[in-house]
């Protein structure tokens, strides 16, 4: 007889089937459990969960490894970007921008809905004296 793993949800208790995976710890167990329970609470978590995790691609998209090489920026400032989006979705910040070299700002905030934005902009500004 086969024994299914289960683990409860952290938010309504629900014992929720896990498919195939013996080998999670308990804590790892109940997060996949709260990731695909449906209880009010739990969809919440995996909204601003999910909203995180796209936050810090778009870092890597804008900023870090994914971005085009000409417009990659070093890994320490991509590590603050990154825990920036961590302070964000923590609710200890509202907004982080900061202005590097080269006519570069680099912007992380949230809106009224609780989607965490990730913006990059560039100035060019020619100047000719005579």
């Amino acid at each position: 007889m086969k024994v299914i793993p289960t683990a409860a949800c952290r938010f309504c208790g629900q014992m929720i089937q896990l498919d195939g995976d013996c080998e999670l710890t308990q804590p790892q167990a109940e997060e996949k459990a709260t990731m695909t329970c449906r209880c009010a609470e739990a969809v919440e978590y995996q909204k601003k969960k999910n909203r995180k995790e796209n936050a810090l691609k778009n870092v890597s998209t804008l900023f870090g490894e994914n971005a085009v090489p000409e417009r990659r920026i070093s890994e320490g400032i991509t590590n603050i970007l990154r825990e920036s989006v961590e302070e964000i979705y923590s609710g200890e910040l509202a907004k982080v921008t900061l202005n590097l070299r080269g006519g570069v700002k680099a912007s992380i905030s949230q809106n009224s809905k609780g989607e965490i934005n990730v913006e990059r902009t560039e100035t060019r500004k020619q100047k000719l004296t005579e």
